[in-house]
């Protein structure tokens, strides 16, 4: 950012404000500069991520009607007190994967493409976007933002919550155990493209408005666009965590339409890698400094790093200081 405070260069890569929905809080002005409100005239109706100039990614079941119904806000913060910096964009054209069929089905992903581009400031700037090759691993906690329903109503604040990812496997065996009216038909309806965030006993989770807003993770300084939100069981109910759309998935075919779009690979802290190992401890290696490309490392090379670090620092087996991490099927 410039001193002035009015430019921003083109890379998406922003670094964390001070961290403070349903279960949430009010989000600092500007600390999520990607958010964007879509509206339906002057009603908001879903979340979205600005990824580059011209183009938003949403959810599709946000799109049920024309293009000119819609336009897209950006600089938003509270509703019904317009920031002096909030644009509105009408859209040329809104594309919805074609593998979408109806809620709860894959594919529930978009691209909004604007009809002028963005100018970035401080308050308006692109969420990265992870490669194909990424996967986030099950516990890693993330941030989900968006105007939608709370315990008390539609704020008009920006909300922000902090949940723990949930893998595939789990999440669908939170969703076979027990029964709401709304549940989805059938047996484990997380299907390949989703995953899940927020705890089993519920209290914290994205809801009605929020759909087609962002889910980030941060690595490394930078944020990372891991979900889009798609669907849930009613909201922060037990053993029915929130629902999105996975963004690796969908990187070739967003890629399709943003040719220039850059990709961000992953680099997992050394310490996180080595967590998958029993005998080793975030404890023993917060304080190495290392960290690796993931992409294209061998199981052995890492079974045998992460060894000779629990050699050089051993710590006696401990359950609360060990947090797994999956790092793939």
């Amino acid at each position: 950012i410039d001193p002035a405070g009015d430019h921003m260069t083109g890379t998406c890569e922003q670094p964390k404000g001070s961290p403070r929905i349903v279960g949430g809080n009010d989000a600092k002005n500007g600390s999520w500069p990607w958010q964007v409100s879509i509206r339906e005239g002057s009603n908001h109706v879903c979340g979205g991520s600005l990824i580059a100039e011209s183009w938003v990614v949403s959810a599709a079941h946000c799109f049920d009607g024309d293009k000119s119904a819609y336009h897209v806000n950006l600089g938003e913060y509270q509703l019904l007190n317009p920031s002096e910096r909030l644009v509105s964009f009408p859209i040329k054209e809104i594309y919805r994967h074609p593998s979408y069929t109806d809620i709860g089905s894959s594919g529930d992903i978009a691209l909004v493409e604007l009809e002028t581009p963005v100018n970035f400031n401080s308050v308006i700037h692109p969420i990265c976007l992870p490669a194909s090759s990424v996967e986030f691993p099950a516990g890693m906690e993330c941030w989900v933002t968006g105007w939608g329903d709370t315990h008390y109503g539609a704020p008009k604040t920006l909300q922000e919550v902090q949940v723990p990812l949930i893998d595939r496997d789990t999440c669908n065996s939170l969703f076979n155990t027990g029964s709401y009216p709304d549940d989805p038909q059938g047996i484990d309806p997380i299907k390949q493209d989703m995953i899940c965030a927020g705890y089993p006993q519920g209290e914290k989770d994205a809801c009605q408005g929020d759909s087609g807003g962002p889910l980030v993770c941060e690595w490394d300084s930078a944020w990372l666009l891991a979900g889009v939100v798609s669907w849930g069981v009613e909201c922060a109910r037990p053993n029915r965590p929130g629902v999105y759309i996975l963004l690796p998935p969908y990187a070739d075919w967003i890629q399709g339409y943003i040719p220039t779009l850059h990709f961000s690979g992953l680099f997992f802290p050394f310490h996180l890698l080595c967590l998958s190992f029993p005998t080793i401890h975030l404890n023993t290696l917060q304080d190495t400094g290392t960290a690796l490309a993931c992409k294209g490392l061998h199981p052995q090379s890492l079974t045998t790093m992460c060894a000779a670090a629990s050699a050089a620092a051993p710590l006696p087996h401990q359950a609360s200081d060990a947090i797994g991490l999956r790092l793939g099927e």
